[in-house]
């Protein structure tokens, strides 16, 4: 197992089986084609989850070493070990690192051709009390950015200035568009790729609905939930300051220096050179006006939930807002379902009970439309 970068680890720790495994398949075919294979393999798990992955990796090595488990037993994992892995940690981490690490594990046998015991009914056992153990390490339910939100964002942000054009570029359009940040902002300089992220150079397709009402179809080379087929940012114009279309325009104008190759909320940095705009970044910056102004802290994921529940307070379909945030009809009824009792928290003093009633009237109606 080589000193690599948590993202290759995945693909540089090997085992007995998984050399094995190797030397069959090069009798077979030549070492050319075996790369060329391996290589579509590995190329089907994104970067990010690579690296997410490798933790899963590191800690059950680190049990195997100090129990003195050989290599041979690691790969396949016999159910047993993978039981005995999870039980060393119930108490200690939550049920949801426990499932990433099982994750990463399957994710390396399954690149080296082994077979997996992780879904014997003793792991499964074992997971679920790691979950009913590890309530106390589950993080805080994070309520949406409101209107709220957006309003201090831009009483406080310079939007004439290179930066903050950026962040109130991107935060509009994250939030009206019903997308995830990870969608519009890139984690470093280093992890950009235009595989991944939207570039200036991105052909946006201008729209007039026939109520008059302007919009942007922005295309995204890869989303969460579609990978590499991608997606649409779609932003509609709106009469007020918290329009996305204006915040848009204001970037790509402030921001004109910026070549068409960078990210496409990249900033022009104080020396004439160009920045990606990260998460990091972003959220400091928004966090930093909102703490000043006695606004509870909203997180990243929280614009992804403010825009959708905004739309559907607003009496936007569920269909509507599903299309914009790149949803199945499942996974965006599973996911309303799981954030709806945090939202009246957050929401409930901008829009009276009757407002919430009638978003949960519509998706039961959506839940019928689509036989879920």
């Amino acid at each position: 197992r080589p000193h690599v970068l948590a993202l290759d680890r995945i693909r540089t720790w090997s085992s007995p089986y998984a050399k094995e495994h190797q030397h069959h398949l090069l009798v077979v075919l030549p070492a050319s084609e075996f790369d060329k294979a391996y290589a579509a393999v590995i190329g089907g798990l994104a970067p990010k989850t690579h690296e997410n992955y490798a933790a899963g990796l590191l800690r059950f090595h680190q049990y195997c070493d100090t129990h003195h488990i050989s290599e041979g037993t690691r790969m396949p994992a016999p159910h047993f070990l993978l039981t005995a892995f999870i039980a060393d940690w119930i108490g200690r981490v939550g049920g949801g690192t426990v499932k990433s690490w099982m994750s990463g594990l399957k994710a390396w046998h399954d690149i080296n051709g082994a077979p997996w015991d992780g879904d014997n009914r003793w792991v499964e056992l074992a997971r679920r009390t790691a979950n009913k153990e590890g309530t106390a390490f589950k993080r805080e339910q994070r309520g949406p950015v409101t209107m709220q939100h957006l309003v201090a964002l831009r009483s406080q942000l310079h939007i004439h200035t290179p930066f903050d054009a950026a962040i109130w570029a991107t935060a509009c359009a994250t939030f009206w568009g019903c997308r995830r940040l990870g969608e519009t902002t890139v984690p470093s300089l280093a992890d950009f790729n235009p595989k991944f992220h939207a570039t200036r150079a991105a052909v946006v397709k201008a729209i007039t609905t026939p109520d008059g009402t302007k919009a942007a179809a922005i295309p995204l080379p890869w989303t969460k939930s579609t990978r590499e087929r991608g997606g649409l940012l779609t932003i509609m114009g709106r009469d007020d300051e918290l329009c996305p279309l204006k915040a848009f325009s204001n970037h790509l104008l402030v921001n004109a220096a910026v070549p068409a190759d960078a990210p496409l909320f990249a900033f022009q940095a104080p020396d004439g050179t160009w920045a990606p705009l990260t998460k990091t970044w972003f959220m400091k910056r928004c966090t930093q006006i909102w703490d000043a102004a006695g606004i509870l802290r909203a997180f990243g994921h929280s614009f992804h939930i403010g825009g959708s529940t905004e739309l559907l307070l607003a009496g936007v379909s569920p269909d509507i807002v599903a299309a914009l945030g790149g949803w199945t009809s499942l996974a965006f009824l599973l996911y309303w379902r799981k954030i709806e009792h945090i939202v009246p928290m957050h929401v409930g003093k901008a829009y009276d009970k009757a407002k919430l009633d009638e978003v949960a009237k519509a998706f039961e109606a959506f839940r019928v439309a689509h036989n879920i």
